[in-house]
């Protein structure tokens, strides 16, 4: 499959399409310029709606076979699910992610997914131990929930990832700048 063909940006809860996912996707669009982004308006925008409403609003999406997600925050979290329970088919990267929010949980390991997060942020903190049995994870200490403050080192890795690369050796590689 060509993960990426068509790339979505799912945001974090209380965010938008301008936001944080806007950033990644700009530093994105010049590793990748044949691929179509998509920064959909999504209903946990409103910090009251609750993941699980979100994600039933997602499953309406209508997403191509084969997509790649990059998910922020409970972006993540609903995309990781999604796959898990109806889209087979498509890649997910979680980052800043909880393994749990509301009623929605992530069960099972699933191919073609990938987790970065901080064992140590404070937002998501506790929910994140998981992530080693569901995902190819990686716990990033200098991670923090400001993904905007981290968005180079990020494009870097998520960029070696949809392109098959060695994901762990461009973390040692990020860290070390």
């Amino acid at each position: 499959m060509n993960w990426r063909e068509n790339i979505f940006l799912f945001h974090g809860k209380g965010g938008r399409p301008i936001g944080s996912v806007m950033q990644l996707e700009e530093l994105l669009r010049p590793e990748f310029p044949q691929t179509r982004f998509y920064r959909p308006a999504l209903l946990h925008g409103d910090p009251a709606v609750l993941a699980e409403e979100s994600l039933r609003a997602i499953e309406e999406l209508e997403i191509p076979e084969g997509a790649t997600i990059i998910g922020i925050s409970l972006g993540g979290l609903v995309a990781a699910r999604l796959q898990e329970t109806a889209r087979k088919d498509l890649q997910v990267i979680a980052i800043s992610s909880p393994t749990w929010a509301d009623g929605v949980s992530v069960a099972r390991m699933m191919p073609h997914r990938l987790a970065l997060y901080s064992s140590r942020d404070a937002v998501i903190e506790g929910r994140t131990a998981e992530w080693p049995w569901l995902a190819e994870a990686h716990d990033l200490p200098w991670l923090t929930h400001d993904t905007d403050a981290h968005k180079r080192p990020l494009t870097r890795i998520v960029a070696c990832y949809l392109r098959g690369g060695d994901v762990g050796a461009e973390i040692e590689a990020v860290a070390k700048l």
